[in-house]
């Protein structure tokens, strides 16, 4: 059975320069160990040497006047090994000829989101933000609580740790800047410095409503799992398009939609409700994004590749009860937008500047 988080990706959660991966895994990693409280056991590979270079601390290179630590690079590129092997087969980096056809598309990955920590913290000290202090040490020190309670031994905790390529001191790194983050939205918002705020909701719902920077959307996903062909998966999308851009009637072919959507073909499990994604400019996936703003209303996509699977995508006339209702959820990621294009301007900025131990790491060998 699918996965209930197989939806259209907001930036930050999918592959672009947007996607925020340290404060996710963060937040994810935590609601799993709170909620679940169970650890599964770990081959602790290249471990022992691993936490040597973390207590060296040991830097890899310079962002904008900060300095980055080799459990950064490690974190970011295994994150992304992991995301490939993902899409393309688990097996992809046992071998070294057949990880070579993927160095390309991996480094521009880690590339691309390994300097976001840094991004933040730019914004933040544009700001004047206070990037360290008391008031982060305790909230940093509350999470890692939480954390830790959630084991039965230190070792649990050490064995977790390893498993989501981290180390307490870069896991301590990361919950600052998620914290920092929340702290460049509030000074934002202090600022008036977002457009659209609970003050002026009324305005905001009449931009998402009628403004061309929003649109509204349901789909059907085909995810591409491990095992299955994806050729065959693109196939199966065609399919449902042009059965679906062959239906003239416009009701004819929304009802047909929601029998596409309701069936056991569709894998993304939230999208049932029909209500339709709303969301702005920036806030999705660019292939989604793209496809989704090009539609004329009732209109259905050819199948759009994402990371991860295939969408169809119809576009909807907007629905001004449903945006009065959900107002307050629609100011929150447009909120997030508007975060992220204030970080966007100080990105050209943060660019990388490996020193001579970070040139010498390939980062096919990290494991």
């Amino acid at each position: 059975m699918a996965s209930q988080n197989n939806r259209p990706q907001p930036k930050k959660t999918g592959m672009s320069k947007k996607k925020k991966i340290i404060t996710i895994v963060v937040a994810a990693v935590l609601a799993v160990a709170l909620i679940a409280g169970i650890v599964a056991a770990v081959v602790l590979s290249n471990w022992e040497e691993y936490k040597q270079y973390a207590a060296d601390r040991k830097t890899v290179a310079i962002c904008n006047g900060f300095e980055m630590p080799y459990e950064e690079l490690y974190f970011v590129t295994m994150f992304y090994k992991d995301s490939l092997a993902d899409t393309y087969g688990e097996g992809i980096w046992d071998d070294p000829a057949t990880a070579e056809q993927y160095r390309a598309e991996l480094e521009a990955l880690v590339a691309e989101n390994l300097s976001q920590n840094y991004v933040v913290l730019s914004a933040c000290r544009n700001l004047g933000i206070k990037t360290e202090g008391a008031d982060i040490d305790k909230y940093v020190d509350s999470e890692m609580k939480k954390l830790r309670e959630a084991f039965d031994s230190q070792k649990e905790y050490e064995a977790w740790l390893a498993e989501h390529w981290m180390t307490e001191h870069y896991m301590r790194f990361s919950i600052g800047v998620s914290y920092l983050e929340s702290a460049l939205y509030y000074t934002l918002l202090d600022n008036g410095m977002l457009r659209y705020t609970l003050e002026n909701a009324a305005d905001f719902r009449d931009y998402v409503e009628n403004s061309g920077d929003y649109v509204r959307t349901i789909h059907v996903f085909i995810e591409n799992v491990e095992g299955e062909e994806p050729a065959a998966n693109l196939a199966e999308a065609k399919k449902i398009s042009d059965a679906l851009r062959a239906v003239e009637d416009p009701q004819q072919r929304r009802e047909l939609m929601s029998e596409y959507i309701g069936s056991k073909v569709n894998d993304d499990l939230l999208a049932v409700t029909g209500d339709g994604y709303y969301f702005t400019r920036g806030e999705m996936d660019l292939a989604y994004e793209e496809a989704s703003f090009g539609l004329a209303m009732g209109e259905v996509s050819e199948p759009v590749v994402c990371s991860g699977g295939n969408f169809v995508i119809m576009r909807l006339y907007p629905d001004a009860e449903y945006i009065k209702k959900n107002v307050e959820d629609l100011l929150d990621s447009y909120h997030g937008v508007a975060v992220g294009l204030y970080e966007d301007q100080f990105r050209e900025e943060c660019e990388i500047f490996w020193n001579e131990y970070g040139e010498s790491i390939d980062i096919l060998t990290l494991k």
